[in-house]
C-alpha cells in the first residue's frame, strides 16, 4: 500500500462506514454489527498509518495537501484507540436506550452513522497540511456531533446543541482570521498561492515572515481553536453540551474532539515560535490562559454533583493543564503537554462512559443520590474510581506522568509562581473530586436502585480503557515515548 492510499483509506473508510449505516434498514443487530467492523477497520488503518511516522518519517499525498507526520500521529493515535473503545461502548448503551424508550432505533442508526463521521472530519483536521482544510475540517467537527449531543431531541439537549454550535461557530471565526492573516503575511514572503497554504511551507519560512502580524495571527488562533478546546473564558458551551450529550457522545467530545482543536492551536503555536517572534511570547499567553482555565473550572467543581458535569469541568481543566505545559515549553514541558493528550483521553473517555453505567444503575446523575456502588456495582465503582484516581493526578495513573513532569520542567526553567498557582489549581481539583467519589461509591442510596447488572459487553471497553490507565501510567512505552519525542522536534523546529 502507498502513502498516498494509506491516506485515502483514512478518510474513506469511516465515510463509507457512515453511509453504508445510513442506508442501513433498521436492525439493531446489523448495524451495530456493522458499526463495530467500520470502527475497527478503521482503527487499523489509522494505527497503520502511525507506525509510518513513529520514527519521525512524513507522509505526503495529494500535492501535499494531505499529509501525516509525528505530531498529527500522535492525535490520530487517540482517534483510533480512544475511537474504538468508545464506539464498541455505544452498542450497548445505544440498545438501554431504546430500552428504556430514550430514543427509537431510527435516533441509534443515525447515532452510529454520525460517529463514523464524526471520526473522518476529526481524522481530516490531523491530516491536513492546508491551513485552510484544517479549519474547515474542525469546523465540520462540529456539525457532524452537534445531532449526536441532540439525539434525545428533549428541551436541555436541544439548546445545549444549538449553543455548541453557534458559540464554536463564533470562536472559530477568529481562527479564520488567523488563516486568513497568515496566508496574507505568507504570500508576502512566498509569492505562491498553493505552497504558503501549507503547514510544512510555513514552518519553513517561519523566520522571514512580519513578526508583528504573527503576534496578532497567534492572539486570534488562540480564541479560535481556544473555543473549540474549551480554554477559559469561551468554555460555555461544553458544560451543557457534555453533559446533556448520550454517555458515548460525551466521550468522544471530551476525549478526542478537544485534542485535534488543540492541535490546531499547537500547528500556529509552532510556527509563531520558530519565527522572529520567538517561544516566550506563545508561552507567556499560554501559562496564563491554562491558569484562568484551571482555575475556574476547579471553582466550579466544588460544588458541582452532576457526574457528568463534574466530568465536563474537568475536560475544561484538563485542557488548562495541556495549555499550561505548552506554556512551561522547553522539551519536556512539550512532550508533558503532548503525553497529556492521551492520557486525559482515555482517561475521560473511561469517566464519560462510566456517568452511562451509573445512570443505568441509578437512574440520576445527582451524585448526592447515589451511594454504595461498590456494594451494588463493584466493577463499576473500579472503573469509576481509576477514572477519578487519573484525572486527580495520582501516582501510578496515567494523568500524574503528565502533570510531575510539567512541574519538574517549571522549577528546571524557574517558572516558580505560576507552578505554585498551578498546584494550587490541582489541590482544589484533588479535593473536590474525592469528596464527589464519596458520595456516590460508599454509604447508602438516596434513590430507587434501577439495576445491579451491567454486562460484560459494556463493560469490557471500559476495562481496555483503564488498563491503557494504568499502563501508561507505570510503564515507559518505547514507542509512544519515540514518537513523542519527534513530536516536539517538530514543534520545536530540531
Amino acid at each position: 500500500m502507498d502513502i498516498q492510499q494509506l491516506l485515502t483509506l483514512l478518510l474513506i473508510v469511516p465515510i463509507v462506514a457512515s453511509i453504508v449505516i445510513w442506508l442501513m434498514p433498521t436492525n439493531f443487530k446489523v448495524l451495530s454489527t456493522v458499526h463495530v467492523i467500520g470502527s475497527i477497520v478503521s482503527t487499523l488503518i489509522a494505527m497503520k498509518a502511525v507506525l509510518s511516522v513513529i520514527d519521525g518519517k512524513v507522509l505526503f499525498a495529494y500535492d501535499q495537501m494531505l499529509f501525516l507526520d509525528s505530531l498529527g500521529g500522535v492525535f490520530l493515535s487517540l482517534i483510533g484507540i480512544t475511537g474504538l473503545l468508545v464506539n464498541l461502548y455505544s452498542v450497548k448503551y445505544m440498545q438501554w436506550e431504546i430500552e428504556k424508550n430514550e430514543i427509537t432505533l431510527k435516533d441509534a442508526k443515525l447515532f452510529f452513522a454520525l460517529s463514523h463521521l464524526f471520526v473522518f472530519t476529526m481524522t481530516f483536521s490531523v491530516i491536513a497540511n492546508n491551513i485552510a482544510l484544517m479549519w474547515v475540517a474542525i469546523e465540520a467537527t462540529t456539525l457532524s456531533s452537534v445531532f449526536m449531543v441532540a439525539v434525545h431531541k428533549g428541551k436541555k439537549s436541544t439548546e445545549s446543541g444549538w449553543k455548541y454550535i453557534v458559540i464554536c461557530s463564533i470562536g472559530l471565526a477568529f481562527a479564520l482570521y488567523a488563516t486568513v492573516l497568515l496566508y496574507s503575511a505568507g504570500f508576502s514572503v512566498i509569492n505562491d498561492s498553493h505552497s504558503i497554504m501549507l503547514w510544512t511551507t510555513l514552518m519553513a519560512h517561519a523566520k522571514e515572515i512580519n513578526p508583528d502580524v504573527l503576534k496578532l495571527i497567534f492572539v486570534f488562533a488562540l480564541i479560535g481553536f481556544g473555543t473549540k478546546a474549551g480554554l477559559a473564558p469561551t468554555h460555555t458551551w461544553l458544560p451543557d453540551v457534555h453533559s446533556e450529550g448520550p454517555a458515548p457522545a460525551s466521550a468522544m467530545l471530551s476525549g478526542i474532539l478537544l485534542k485535534c482543536a488543540i492541535l490546531g492551536l499547537i500547528r500556529y503555536y509552532a510556527v509563531v515560535g520558530n519565527s522572529m517572534v520567538g517561544f516566550e511570547y506563545v508561552q507567556s499567553i499560554m501559562i496564563i490562559s491554562g491558569l484562568v482555565t484551571i482555575f475556574i473550572a476547579a471553582l466550579f467543581l466544588i460544588r458541582q454533583h452532576d457526574v457528568k458535569r463534574m466530568f465536563a469541568y474537568h475536560s475544561i481543566a484538563h485542557m488548562g493543564v495541556i495549555a499550561f505545559g505548552l506554556g512551561v515549553g522547553g522539551f519536556l514541558g512539550l512532550f508533558a503537554a503532548l503525553f497529556h493528550a492521551l492520557a486525559h483521553s482515555v482517561t475521560k473517555a473511561l469517566a464519560f462512559c462510566v456517568t452511562g453505567n451509573m445512570v443505568k444503575i441509578y437512574g440520576t446523575r445527582d451524585m448526592t443520590k447515589m451511594g454504595g456502588l461498590i456494594k451494588i456495582a463493584p466493577i463499576t465503582a473500579i472503573l469509576f474510581g481509576i477514572a477519578i484516581c487519573s484525572l486527580v493526578g495520582v501516582p501510578g495513573f496515567a494523568i500524574f506522568v503528565s502533570e510531575f513532569l510539567i512541574v519538574q520542567e517549571s522549577i528546571n526553567t524557574g517558572i516558580f509562581l505560576p507552578v505554585v498557582l498551578f498546584i494550587i489549581g490541582l489541590i482544589v481539583i484533588f479535593i473536590a473530586d474525592f469528596s464527589h467519589f464519596n458520595l456516590a461509591t460508599f454509604g447508602e442510596s438516596k434513590t430507587k436502585i434501577l439495576t445491579s447488572k451491567i454486562e460484560w459487553s459494556a463493560n469490557l471497553p471500559l476495562i481496555g480503557l483503564a488498563a491503557l490507565i494504568i499502563i501508561f501510567g507505570i510503564f515507559s512505552v518505547d514507542g509512544w515515548v519515540t514518537l513523542l519525542n519527534n513530536a516536539v522536534k517538530i514543534i520545536t523546529g530540531v
